[in-house]
């Protein structure tokens, strides 16, 4: 399950990245493999045809990887790069539902974004590790977390 920081509670052991797009076809790109697949069907509805191709969605044209959604990006990633805490606050609800439900992965953002389908995650504080099992909880601890 993912981990979720508020930005002033960031261990000073991790970094944080804002710029997902860039970062993604910068590092992340030469990490996917097979599970990026299934994400990327998902959320952006377009076929990988290769670590460096999909297919897209409006007529079937070959595109260059680097035309995913930046939503897509983001949760690849959140799935590749596990030691990295990402914003997500330039993801959408197919994105976000696709996030939370990803085995690990670290994520942040200044207001609450939560999935209706989330089933834990866990939050950081400054007291520790949290786990969380309702949307509702969720959403106020990222409201009221200071």
């Amino acid at each position: 399950m993912i981990t979720i920081y508020k930005k002033k509670q960031i261990p000073k052991n991790m970094e944080l990245i804002v710029l997902n797009d860039i970062y993604f076809n910068k590092f992340t790109v030469s990490l996917i493999d097979d599970k990026a697949a299934e994400i990327i069907s998902k959320i952006d509805n377009s076929v990988m045809l290769s670590n460096y191709t999909i297919s897209s969605k409006f007529d079937g044209g070959v595109l260059n990887i680097d035309k995913l959604s930046t939503g897509c990006k983001t949760v690849l990633n959140v799935l590749y790069n596990p030691d990295k805490i990402f914003d997500i606050r330039e993801c959408g609800d197919n994105a976000i539902d696709v996030l939370y439900g990803l085995q690990t992965g670290n994520i942040c953002c200044d207001y609450p974004l939560v999935s209706f389908d989330m089933i834990e995650a866990k939050v950081y504080t400054p007291d520790g590790i949290q786990t969380m099992s309702s949307y509702e909880e969720l959403k106020e601890w990222w409201s009221n977390e200071d």
